[in-house]
Order: C-alpha cells, then structure tokens, then sequence
C-alpha cells in the first residue's frame, strides 16, 4: 500500500525589503511585521480557564515588545 503525503503547508514570509526598513526604524514597516506575527502571537498569548479561552492581554503585549526588540536587534 502506497501512502501519500500531504504537501507541507507553505508560510508567508516577511520581504526582505520590509524587513530591511523595520531594522532602519521604519514604523510602517514596523506595523507589516507585527501585523503578519499577530495571530501566532495571539495564539501564544490565548489561556484556557475552565473550558473558555481568554487573550492574556499582559502577555500579549510583552510578546509584541520582544518582537519589536527583535527586529530592532536584527542584523541584515
């Protein structure tokens, strides 16, 4: 019996331009970045009490400072 794989499932990708302006502090550049981590860092950020899923707010936050230090602090 043969099995098939599923082809992996393709992520969208941060240009490099865009990456590029956002170490150069540029704030819509910025905005494009944190736009595209937004529902990773959400789904990060979601906690589950008692059967119903609520955004932690404060982690949210922090998640989207250290991502913007992040980007800050990379090197092109």
């Amino acid at each position: 019996m043969t099995q098939t794989r599923s082809s992996p499932k393709r992520h969208s990708r941060v240009s490099y331009p865009v990456l590029k302006a956002a170490t150069g502090g540029d704030i819509e550049a910025m905005m494009v970045i944190q736009r595209h981590f937004e529902p990773y860092m959400r789904r990060l950020a979601t906690v589950d009490v008692c059967g119903t899923s609520y955004l932690n707010t404060d982690l949210y936050d922090r998640l989207k400072t250290r991502l913007i230090m992040a980007t800050l602090k990379f090197r092109c």
